[in-house]
């Protein structure tokens, strides 16, 4: 963070800050809308795929076929009650908000004012508002991502270790344990 008494100075701090971080949530939310994308679609493929084998099995006669069932209601549960559809709109609608956002924080630092980064980080309020809980350590993966695109230094980055991405895109793995140092400019 800028240490500067100017006014001025503070204001433009400010305003690369809420950039870095609309940036940061709009890859966040891609990258949740992706997830979830294709989850339904494994999901309804598996369900399609045993579906069809318990068909077989049925006509057939085969053994199998009490286990295929149980397999298709399974991913049809999956399906059905992790909603992972609804889940990947609701991530493309607010990865649409934070891009809209950032498309007004887009302009000549000359035009950026007290009052406009006020009324911009209002906004970025009212989308976080309708946002679920974060994932930290999907959170903390864009932030570095942001931080590589942006080239800033590598002391902006945060360690994310390999056994907090083997579970990322369903839960934390000690998410207390990742620390990042926001970039400012």
């Amino acid at each position: 963070m800028s240490t500067s008494s100017d006014p001025r100075e503070r204001v433009l701090d400010r305003w690369h800050g809420l950039l870095f971080d609309v940036r940061r949530s709009r890859r966040y939310h891609l990258r949740r809308e992706q997830s979830f994308g294709r989850l339904h679609f494994v999901a309804g493929f598996l369900t399609a795929l045993t579906a069809s084998a318990t068909f077989a099995a049925v006509l057939a006669d085969l053994p199998a076929g009490p286990w295929l069932a149980a397999l298709t209601a399974a991913f049809g549960a999956v399906g059905l009650a992790g909603q992972p559809l609804s889940r990947a709109l609701a991530h493309r609608d607010l990865t649409r908000a934070f891009t809209r956002l950032e498309k007004d924080l887009r302009r000549p630092e000359s035009e950026i004012t007290e009052a406009e980064l006020h009324r911009l980080q209002i906004r970025r309020l009212e989308i976080e508002e309708r946002e679920p809980p974060t994932i930290q350590v999907i959170n903390v993966s864009c932030h570095n991502e942001e931080v590589v695109a942006g080239g800033y230094g590598a002391e902006h980055l945060a360690r994310v270790r390999w056994h907090h991405r083997v579970l990322a895109s369903l839960f934390d793995l000690w998410p207390h344990s990742l620390h990042k140092a926001a970039p400012r400019g």
